[in-house]
């Protein structure tokens, strides 16, 4: 069962939070991305591309809207467990994020690159096999939505890999208590229902993935409470109401 979209402003987003409370805020996110087990879910897609790779090349990841990198670094101490080649980079509009993203990366021992940048104004660096985002896309308006999965998919060699909340009552109720349960942030507190009101339903991010793309893309169900949208530079083209994506998807 589920309810209209309603976004409205993220306080994590507001340009006048303080340092404090925005680092108090990023922690509390990463402990909600460890409880949602999400890293794992995510690297196992990484781990498959990455399989495909030439011998000795590593699989190139752009993350984009990182926050505090938490997965890109979960990720690449994954792979450094796994002796698998792979190189990071974490985006963010924000310079606090990305400052806490590298003096977490150097507190992990891993090589985590950084880059500031607004994706939406600026658009994306290229040179990367695999662009991802998590926790994004419920922050944008369905025009926006389509300019950056584009964007994406235009830097992106091999694949995007796409994750976010799914909006359901549900949903909504079990975020809402893991946020109060894992943080004090009262910006979490907010931002977290704030976020599932916001978010896409599979079907929604389907047919947004279908207008930015020109193909049909499977949405699949992520426990718990997230999708995945996982599309891949190398399949085969398809037709698509008569007439041949200039792409490749599923």
């Amino acid at each position: 069962m589920t309810f209209p979209r309603c976004r409205v402003n993220e306080w994590m987003d507001a340009p006048d939070l303080s340092a404090d409370r925005h680092r108090a805020a990023l922690a509390g996110l990463r402990r909600l991305n460890r409880l949602s087990g999400i890293s794992g879910t995510l690297f196992r897609q990484l781990a498959r591309l990455a399989a495909t790779m030439p011998a000795g090349r590593p699989l190139r990841v752009l993350d984009v809207a990182s926050g505090s990198g938490d997965l890109p670094i979960e990720w690449l101490r994954m792979a450094g467990r796994r002796k698998m080649l792979l190189a990071v980079t974490a985006l963010d509009r924000s310079e606090l994020a990305m400052q806490t993203a590298a003096e977490a990366a150097d507190a992990a021992g891993v090589q985590l690159g950084t880059v500031c940048r607004d994706c939406l104004r600026d658009g994306l660096p290229a040179g990367f096999d695999v662009v991802t985002s998590s926790l994004f896309m419920h922050h944008l308006d369905p025009p926006e939505v389509s300019r950056l999965i584009q964007e994406m998919w235009r830097v992106s060699d091999r694949a995007i890999v796409i994750c976010d909340l799914e909006r359901s009552r549900t949903n909504l109720a079990l975020i809402t208590a893991a946020a109060r349960l894992v943080t004090r942030s009262d910006v979490v507190h907010f931002d977290a229902s704030a976020s599932v009101r916001a978010a896409y339903t599979r079907d929604e991010f389907a047919t947004l993935l279908h207008q930015a793309l020109c193909f049909s893309a499977p949405v699949k169900r992520s426990p718990p409470c997230r999708f995945l949208a996982v599309i891949d530079q190398q399949c085969q083209a398809e037709t698509v109401r008569g007439y041949r994506a200039a792409v490749a998807g599923t």
